[in-house]
């Protein structure tokens, strides 16, 4: 098919490889492919276009799924399901469509560190839609490319 798909950060911040989320998490490990960012901001914008597929009653993560049918996941910090939607704010709701850069979720990243690491995991939960992911680990700004998906 030789379908390419671009991923932007949707946040500030640094890009860390996926294996060091599922080293703190152990026994709870992530699926799929991707990375994490160590955001240095608290608004979450879309990294793809696509439509809205999920949006956690606990207000920490939203799914996309773009026109190739790929599912990227933005799964706001470790552990955060515990603060049951406190510290979260979500712009978005499921069926929305959205643009690259339009806001989807809040985190205040003050009070979310008091009790959650704000490791943000990035993933694409379609992986066997890959054919290979190049990320770029020194992008950093908000709406910078930082991976190129060659589809299956």
């Amino acid at each position: 098919m030789g379908t390419k798909c671009e991923l932007y950060m949707p946040v500030a911040g640094e890009i860390i490889p996926l294996e060091e989320a599922n080293s703190y998490l152990k026994d709870d490990l992530l699926g799929g492919t991707g990375v994490c960012i160590i955001p240095d901001g608290d608004l979450f914008c879309a990294p793809v276009s696509g439509e809205v597929v999920l949006v956690s009653e606990n207000l920490n993560a939203v799914a996309i799924s773009t026109k190739e049918h790929m599912t990227i996941l933005i799964h706001l910090g470790l552990d955060t399901a515990k603060l049951e939607g406190r510290g979260f704010a979500t712009y978005v709701k499921t069926g929305d469509q959205v643009s690259v850069g339009d806001k989807l979720l809040y985190m205040d990243r003050d009070y979310v560190e008091l009790s959650a690491k704000i490791t943000t995991p990035i993933i694409i939960t379609t992986p066997e839609k890959v054919k290979h992911l190049d990320i770029n680990y020194k992008a950093s700004g908000a709406f910078v490319k930082f991976a190129e998906i060659s589809l299956l």
